[in-house]
């Protein structure tokens, strides 16, 4: 009997149809060496990534140990961090464990300038007049931060006003007790409205528009 072949992720990540830009700050010093683990994990996903890809993914490292003026251009302070260069994509963090999976999908949606919500939401999302900023506080065995993550960039992809950060609470704690995070996924939107747990995409996009009509018939 034969075996049915099996999908690799070379498979997949080679057929990215644009390059996609990547800024990588890490604590690389001079002597080459990189001061903290996830800095090490970050660069060795990102590299076999871009090997995979065909040339499609082109990243920097930047360091932000001697970097200092591309880091203050940036708005760049801790590492490891990944800047989504063409859209509004950040990763305060390294995408290790369950986070891979997203991460990676989010570099092929960015490939084909699609994300996965399709043309059902443009109407939604056309309705956020001024720029909508999301944070997404996670950690990497949290499966619906995961699924978390991959809406929330998706609307990235798709709404060029919005923002996100995903933020890796093992690496940033302090960020985590700021907003008292006692489980995950959390979402801060617009930095005012607090969401545990795989966000409503309609609830978000609404906040983002401050739609408070919208918002209580959702919840009212």
């Amino acid at each position: 009997m034969e075996s049915t072949p099996t999908t690799t992720i070379k498979d997949v990540i080679g057929k990215m149809n644009k390059p996609v830009h990547l800024k990588v700050f890490t604590t690389k010093a001079e002597s080459g060496y990189r001061q903290c683990p996830a800095c090490e994990d970050t660069v060795a996903i990102v590299r076999e990534l871009a090997k995979l890809s065909n040339n499609k993914i082109e990243w920097e490292e930047i360091s932000i140990i001697t970097d200092k003026e591309k880091c203050q251009k940036y708005g760049v302070s801790r590492a490891p961090t990944i800047l989504f260069t063409d859209y509004n994509i950040r990763y305060t963090g390294a995408p290790i464990g369950l986070e891979t999976a997203p991460f990676i999908q989010t570099l092929l949606m960015a490939g084909a300038s699609q994300s996965l919500l399709g043309s059902a939401y443009d109407d939604q999302l056309n309705r956020i007049k001024k720029n909508g900023k999301l944070m997404i506080i996670v950690t990497p065995v949290c499966p619906y931060c995961a699924q978390a993550v991959l809406i929330e960039n998706a609307i990235a992809i798709q709404a060029k006003k919005v923002s996100v950060e995903i933020v890796e609470s093992y690496e940033n704690p302090d960020i985590a007790r700021k907003y008292e995070v006692s489980a995950v996924p959390v979402t801060i939107v617009n930095d005012i409205k607090k969401i545990t747990g795989v966000p409503n995409i309609a609830e978000l996009i609404s906040t983002m528009a401050d739609d408070k009509a919208k918002l209580a018939e959702l919840y009212g």
